[in-house]
């Protein structure tokens, strides 16, 4: 296992401080996990949107992994934990990240963004977790969290420990960091960034209403300075 605590990783950080520098990154994490979209799709053989064992056990193989099926299919239980059989997309995220952590699953150079984004995430745990059993005490995380606001701190906390039962383990812990940086479970579907409805030169015609949104849109004002909205 890599051991960051030898390292030096994560200690003797003010976790609050950390966490804000975390956060500037926060775009850029989104990135890095959104970049493993492809792999998990190509292994998703079936096209259902989710990867059963043996989609995941074959790529784990080809991608060159020494490592017992017992070991594989220890950390693929350990991500689903709805217990549906299968990894959504977060989960193969979580899976895929566990699996770098204990030299199970090796990652290309190609997948250095994501490296550097879970390392970020570990490292800020570790500021949390100072004697690295690797579990927080709710408790413990509240008093951190205190500084954001009672509301805010709370919902936090739900997101770090969904069954409620005290603890928050690395796991859960990840789950919750895909929420903070924006990673969806289904891919976003790419928009431009403007929309624009050309209209006819005969005023007399009302633009459509659009059917996403309910919306009669107005005339559109174009303007050079890109904060702008129509």
């Amino acid at each position: 296992m890599r051991n960051y605590q030898k390292e030096g990783k994560g200690q003797n950080k003010d976790p609050n401080k950390y966490f804000t520098k975390v956060q500037l990154n926060f775009p850029k994490f989104k990135q890095a996990f959104e970049s493993l979209r492809e792999l998990y799709k190509s292994i998703d053989k079936n096209k259902d949107n989710s990867i059963d064992f043996k989609e995941f056990h074959a790529a784990v193989t080809k991608m060159g992994a020494d490592v017992k099926e017992e070991d594989i299919t220890a950390i693929f239980k350990g991500v689903d934990l709805n217990r549906d059989k299968v990894l959504s997309f977060k989960e193969f995220l979580v899976c895929m990240a566990i699996g770098y952590i204990v030299d199970t699953i090796p990652l290309s150079e190609k997948n250095k963004m994501f490296r550097e984004a879970f390392e970020a995430a570990f490292e800020l745990f570790l500021s949390y977790d100072d004697n690295g059993d690797g579990v927080i005490q709710q408790k413990k995380m509240m008093d951190f969290l205190h500084k954001i606001g009672k509301e805010q701190a709370s919902e936090r906390i739900k997101e770090l420990d969904p069954d409620g039962d005290g603890y928050i383990t690395f796991i859960e812990y990840l789950f919750a960091f895909e929420n903070w940086v924006g990673v969806e479970e289904f891919e976003e579907k790419k928009e431009s960034a403007a929309q624009i409805l050309v209209l006819s030169n005969d005023d007399s015609k009302e633009p459509p209403v659009s059917p996403k949104t309910g919306i009669k849109p107005q005339s559109v004002r174009f303007s050079t300075d890109s904060t702008q909205s129509p």
